[in-house]
């Protein structure tokens, strides 16, 4: 009885254990892990990262050691037995080695990634980590599936030179080991891996035969030799150069799961962050790359990027650039140079190392150096061999496994995350000016990246700007519904085609009630056989290419200046008929003045035919609208934000919590945002009296905006946000706002500006941008009465519900279709038509601008200007006059007090062809990805 009993039991225990889960972490240097241990302190600097610090070091400060995570770490000379492996608990230890079996106290991912499985699985654990640098996924990581390694067609002109030139026999000879090569390191990885699961024992004492095992993710750390091997992957700076890359690793997922007998394994990509949030575009083309095969819809829900760009130490880099100058020096001191040369032409080596020491210390401050050895132990190859980076890359693998693994200990599954938005407005409060500065306004507004990754066109989001209506007498306002104003700026929009993460600009000129929308030259609201604006705008600048897309901010923006504004030209007169119908047009050509870092003063027009169309539905409206009304000059001042993605989720005591995508804004030495800047008001004697002296015969006006004749509004304290979280299609009296005066803090450092303080405990700081809270739970305001989304540190965020593994991607999407004009020969486009082009400009978005140089009065807009060839003829006069004395090198706009300008596309800044210079514009026809 009693050993049938037992023999019960010890089935039972059988069929109650589990599998013992294994995860494989794979890669290149990255994986490897180049960080000493002597850099753990620089993670406790940062408030952020103290937590995970503590839970890096035991009580007796040493690397904590896993209870029940076990690793086997195979580098260096792979000879398919144990030489080369190191095996244990998890600690400290793992990562790259110079002796392939000895520990010589690095880490890589592995550390942390074990750590959050020690905490989260409760249960044997053990991973198997292979890492070989400097190996590419092209060659020596090459899938099976994608067949022998050949040479493509730059390939072969580089190396065999032009046909007929013969081929080289010791190239033929290289050309055969690359292929007897390819794929090498992939076999070693899968041949190892199932040489410890062939015996899981052998690693993990604590594994029961009986009990099986599990492979339950893969994460995949590589990419550096593919990102700058210019040979696999020519054609620097075109969209799509990379796409072999997202080819070769989506295979690369089939195939480790078929060879594994995986074939729903969790898949982990970790993007590259070489270079953090301000890495040039080829880096970040190469990251999109790398996260595309996870978009892809065979790997929905069982493959997830991770961005890396953000564990990347600004401060770090930024002291390994000047390091960067001091080697880039060493190798300059090796050539002949006049100026640091003695009598042979070469310095003495003497000479070079005390040379390069006074460089390197003009460079580098004590305080610097210090702070490297500090934090850093490595080139930026390894992300600067930084600690604080690969303890944040470990965690936020496993939790983004675990959130793909779906742990049947979680309350909540990451299935069941439901989808939300953040949106809402910011309030800056002004002081009131008097009312008879009513012709027009300006202001400085920061242009940043809000959000870390584009998501997807759902997101429509300005930064801060204002709404410019009509003035009105007392008691002479419209009758009825008639909501007509100025509303461009700086943002993005659902219908822009071609988004990045930095931000454009569009003028925004709104008809009444919303019937015509102009946004640019050529781009505004319905169709080319319908317009509704797209010939509202009326270009003016022969230095300034518009695009049909928006106008475009240099990429990589971070918190510079742009300066804007309108103020009224009187480049056409009056009329008193509107398309032949007895109802009259103003002559307020409301006019965009920039003030950017490369181009200054007048760039566009909404022609006055844009706002008096509306009238000849609605002969009430005349004398009503902007081009014969002054405009208000207290206008309020907002940020206007629609969508930021979110998630929400429930734990199981039924408690709301809530994610939103990481959403930054920029950062100045002191810690604080300056968002608005000058925010002016003018007078008509500001600019428009001299400009109509002038167009009647009188002197010529320099165009300068005098000052006497503005004044600035004075920013105070206090504003708000009604930024709120909610899921979609929630009615408005029912969004629940979020705890913004938590982390923030408005003010106003002095009248002209408003800015923000930040809660450095809630919030973090890297490469120039603060990153607000990104995780809520669901609670009460101070005084209890109405519910509000309360901040919550991401210690406290209870990992089994997913919200931390989360990841927040761009959207597999249909490919943006070209923005076109008409190309009908008889259409306004082609007749009278274009003098010179076509040219084109390949701008930082990844698309192409094919433009034309038309006579001014013959552009597209001025042709549906509601004017005559005679009145054209006269604005054509008076904007010669202008081209030819106001040029885009000098301040037309009061400048700022303080900071840097933002800077325009490059690509938009043009050099009139050689006579067209005066009276000639650049019109866009086409916008479309660069292929």
């Amino acid at each position: 009885m009693k050993t049938i009993l037992l023999s019960t039991l010890l089935l039972a225990t059988q069929l109650d254990a589990k599998p013992l889960k294994v995860f494989i972490l794979a890669g290149q240097s990255n994986m490897e892990g180049h960080a000493k241990i002597e850099t753990f302190d620089y993670i406790g600097d940062d408030p952020a990262t103290a937590p995970l610090l503590k839970q890096m070091r035991a009580s007796d400060g040493k690397p904590t050691i896993c209870d029940h995570t076990w690793i086997s770490y195979y580098t260096g000379k792979y000879d398919g037995s144990a030489n080369g492996e190191g095996t244990g608990k998890v600690t400290a230890g793992f990562g790259a080695r110079d002796d392939a079996t000895k520990s010589n106290g690095k880490i890589g991912p592995e550390f942390t990634f074990g750590l959050t499985m020690d905490a989260a699985l409760k249960e044997p654990v053990l991973i198997i980590k292979t890492a070989w640098g400097g190996r590419s996924l092209n060659t020596e990581f090459r899938p099976p599936s994608a067949g022998p390694y050949e040479l493509n067609e730059y390939q072969k002109k580089l190396y065999y030179g032009p046909p007929g030139h013969g081929v080289p026999k010791d190239m033929d000879l290289w050309l055969a080991e690359k292929k007897k090569e390819t794929g090498r390191f992939y076999r070693y990885m899968v041949e190892h891996v199932k040489r410890v699961l062939a015996d899981p024992k052998r690693v993990c004492p604590a594994y029961d035969a009986t009990q099986g095992y599990e492979i339950a993710g893969f994460v995949w750390l590589q990419g550096f030799n593919d990102m700058v091997d210019s040979h696999t992957y020519p054609d620097r700076g075109k969209p799509g150069r990379f796409a072999v890359y997202s080819d070769l690793l989506a295979k690369f997922i089939r195939d480790v799961r078929k060879d594994l007998s995986a074939p729903k394994m969790p898949f982990v990509i970790g993007v590259m962050g070489v270079g953090g949030l301000k890495a040039n575009p080829e880096t970040v083309a190469f990251r999109e790359a790398m996260t595309a095969p996870s978009l892809l819809p065979e790997f929905k829900g069982n493959v997830v990027a991770v961005p890396t760009a953000p564990f990347w130490s600004e401060e770090l880099g930024a002291i390994d650039d000047k390091r960067a100058q001091v080697r880039q020096m060493g190798h300059y001191l090796n050539s002949k140079h006049k100026d640091y040369a003695n009598a042979d032409g070469h310095m003495t080596e003497e000479e070079k190392r005390a040379y390069l020491k006074q460089y390197e210390a003009k460079l580098i401050s004590p305080a610097e150096e210090a702070l490297w050895k500090r934090g850093a132990s490595n080139a930026g190859y390894h992300y600067l061999g930084c600690a604080k980076t690969f303890a944040l890359m470990g965690r936020a693998f496993a939790e983004a496994n675990l959130a793909l693994l779906n742990p049947h200990q979680a309350s909540v599954a990451p299935a069941e995350l439901r989808e939300g938005e953040m949106a809402g407005y910011l309030f800056a409060p002004t002081e009131r000016v008097p009312e008879e500065f009513n012709a027009g306004f300006s202001l400085y507004a920061a242009a940043w990246p809000l959000v870390a990754t584009y998501p997807g066109h759902k997101f429509q989001t300005g930064l801060c700007g204002t709404w410019m209506h009509p003035q009105y007498e007392e008691g002479k306002k419209p009758e009825g519904k008639c909501y007509t104003d100025i509303e461009g700026g700086l943002g993005w929009w659902r219908d822009t085609h071609f988004p990045t993460t930095t931000p454009k600009f569009i003028m925004g000129g709104v008809g009444p009630n919303f019937s015509f929308i102009a946004n640019g030259p050529g781009y505004g609201a319905g169709t080319w056989e319908k317009p509704r604006g797209q010939y509202g705008v009326a270009q003016l600048s022969p230095w300034l290419l518009f695009p049909l897309d928006g106008l475009n901010l240099k990429q990589g923006t971070r918190g510079e200046l742009f300066g804007y504004g309108y103020l009224p030209l009187p480049l056409t007169d009056p009329k008193s008929t509107t398309a032949g119908k007895n109802v009259p047009t103003g002559n307020q050509c409301w006019t965009l003045f920039l003030n950017t870092g490369n181009f200054k003063g007048p760039a566009a027009f909404f022609t006055p035919f844009f706002w008096s169309q509306s009238k000849l539905d609605h002969p009430e409206w005349a004398e009503m609208l902007l081009d014969t009304r002054p405009a208000g000059p207290n206008k309020p001042i907002q940020m206007e934000t629609q969508h930021v993605p979110a998630v929400l989720a429930k734990d199981a005591g039924g408690r709301e919590f809530a994610r939103v995508a990481p959403t930054a804004f920029p950062i100045g030495k002191d810690g604080t945002s300056t968002v608005l800047h000058r925010l002016t008001a003018y007078q008509k004697a500001a600019l428009w009296n001299d400009v109509e002296k002038w167009f009647s015969g009188g002197a010529p006006a320099d165009g300068t905006i005098k000052p006497e004749a503005s004044v600035v509004h004075p920013f105070r304290s206090g504003g708000g946000s009604n930024w709120s979280i909610y899921p979609p299609g929630t009615k408005r009296e029912e969004k629940v706002p979020l705890a913004w005066n938590a982390f923030a803090t408005s003010f106003a450092p002095n009248p002209n500006t408003f800015a923000y303080k930040w809660d450095s405990q809630l919030t973090r700081s890297s490469g120039g941008l603060v990153i607000l809270p990104e995780y809520y739970a669901l609670g009460t305001n101070a005084n209890g009465k109405k519910p509000q989304w309360n901040v919550l540190p991401p210690k406290e965020v209870p990992t089994e519900m997913g919200l931390t593994g989360h990841q927040f991607t761009t959207p597999a999407e249909k490919p943006q279709e070209p923005r076109t004009t008409p190309e009908d020969a008889t259409s306004c486009w082609k007749k009278p038509g274009p003098v010179a082009g076509p040219f084109k400009a390949r701008l930082g978005d990844g698309s192409v601008v094919t433009y034309y140089w038309y006579r001014f009065a013959d552009q597209p807009a001025m042709l549906n200007a509601d004017l005559s060839d005679a009145e054209r003829e006269q604005v054509q006069a008076r904007v010669e006059k202008l081209h030819r004395a106001w040029t885009k090198d000098r301040n037309y706009l009061t400048p700022p007090d303080f900071g840097t300008l933002a800077d325009i596309d490059p690509a938009l800044i043009l050099t009139p062809p050689k006579g067209l210079e005066i009276g000639y514009v650049p019109i866009a026809t086409r916008q479309e990805l660069e292929k």
